[in-house]
């Protein structure tokens, strides 16, 4: 599937390459009236987040829990071999020079790392748990078969913001370029999430589960106007103030982190709406 949307963008891309082409003048590429669209893959890195978990008859907390990006425990550098893969989407347009409204698509999976040391603090009813009964504050080995939220098919982030692009060099006829990004973003965070508690490992459970807010920074390689690279980091917070963790709404969670998450990028620009059709005019 990753492979046929870089195919599409690519095909896109050279179809409108003889329009283009016809152009006497090179257009600026983070001009007013320029459309992209771009996609990519992405791993992230998340704080330590104190997670609540209540139902019926418990509610605890497992502070200082690890959270990652994988169920196998890849590091950041194994970029493309994580069974979990993560992706980036992002459609933009440019409202006046270097300045763009963006919209966008990120997801983030989380999962427990397994056997960690977290601290469990709460209350059970008695019989609610095999292994815990009443008021608790101890020390633990977390394993995900005692509790998990798996979120395998990602906190879906979906964004609204705004994004200043920077021409950095370019060659004469703007066969390369080089930019730089810098953006914001905010959103909802829709989830669907398994959630395993004593052993027992609920079924995906959707929710609008709170709002994430970012900000990245970038560099952009351009190649004949129309087709680019992006390197990307972002960083953030997911804040998933309220989780859905059974059918009936009776169980809930919260779980918020920071994060940091490299990316990389592949997309292609239109000249939708150009405003300025001089490509050799000074970039203030």
């Amino acid at each position: 599937m990753k492979t046929r949307t870089l195919l599409i963008i690519l095909l896109i891309a050279v179809s409108y390459q003889p329009v283009f082409a016809q152009r006497k003048s090179k257009l600026n590429t983070n001009g007013q009236g320029t459309l992209f669209a771009q996609v990519g893959l992405n791993r992230s890195v998340y704080s330590n987040s104190n997670v609540e978990l209540s139902g019926n008859n418990y509610n605890v907390i497992l502070n200082e829990t690890s959270i990652q990006d994988n169920l196998e425990g890849e590091k950041l550098g194994a970029f493309f071999s994580s069974k979990s893969p993560q992706i980036n989407i992002k459609l933009g347009y440019f409202v006046k020079p270097k300045w763009a409204i963006t919209i966008g698509f990120d997801r983030y999976n989380t999962f427990f790392e397994d056997n960690q040391e977290v601290t469990l603090e709460g209350n059970f009813a008695p019989g609610e748990n095999s292994t815990y009964s009443g008021a608790v504050n101890e020390e633990v080995l977390l394993t995900r078969n005692q509790f998990n939220i798996a979120q395998t098919s990602g906190v879906n982030f979906f964004s609204v913001g705004i994004q200043r692009n920077d021409l950095l060099t370019r060659t004469r006829k703007s066969e390369f370029a080089l930019q730089t990004i810098y953006g914001v973003q905010v959103g909802p965070l829709l989830t669907q999430v398994e959630y395993t508690y004593d052993g027992y490992t609920s079924p995906g459970i959707s929710s609008l589960s709170g709002f994430g807010a970012a900000a990245n920074i970038g560099v952009r390689f351009e190649f004949i106007q129309h087709i680019f690279l992006q390197l990307e980091l972002d960083g953030g917070i997911l804040n998933q103030n309220q989780i859905k963790l059974s059918d009936n709404g009776a169980t809930e969670g919260k779980q918020v982190v920071g994060f940091i998450s490299p990316s990389v990028q592949l997309g292609f620009n239109v000249f939708a709406r150009p405003k300025n059709n001089c490509g050799t005019c000074p970039k203030w």
